[in-house]
């Protein structure tokens, strides 16, 4: 028994430090879960409010069908970086946030919205090596006349 003393001493600080590298890896993987999420929800809602707001107002009048005009499509790109800019958190590393928009059919847009996350806890959990973890997320609107 004698012999045995003391080797706890040895464990705690090792299982301290397996339970700190545990733990930071869950928070660095959560934080990039919810910009994924963030980005696919920016898309989503900018890719709905772009339909609308790129409606062409004489296709509409004169022959009743909806389209999307390229040239406001075109006007509403900086509009739309600004307010994905707005709808994503502090999770995004400052300026790297791009979105593209393109039309994705006679009445439809395509978003794209990419990033770099940030890493929350930084290099104890860090694997890869970087910074910061690319986040990308795609919608289409589609805009379908009741009647």
């Amino acid at each position: 028994m004698r012999s045995e003393r003391g080797s706890a001493l040895l464990l705690v600080p090792a299982g301290v430090l397996i339970v700190a590298l545990l733990g930071s890896i869950a928070v660095d993987s959560t934080a990039a879960f919810l910009a994924q999420r963030e980005a696919e929800a920016a898309a989503s809602s900018l890719a709905n409010d772009l339909v609308s707001l790129a409606l062409d107002e004489s296709s509409l009048r004169h022959q009743g069908s909806y389209r999307v005009s390229p040239s406001r499509l075109r006007r509403l790109g900086p509009w739309s970086q600004r307010i994905a800019q707005e709808r994503l958190s502090a999770v995004f590393e400052p300026g790297s946030v791009s979105v593209a928009i393109s039309p994705a059919g006679p009445a439809a847009v395509r978003v794209s919205v990419e990033g770099s996350a940030r890493r929350v806890i930084g290099l104890i959990g860090n694997v890869s090596g970087r910074a910061s973890r690319p986040v990308a997320a795609a919608a289409v609107g589609r805009v379908r006349l009741s009647g």
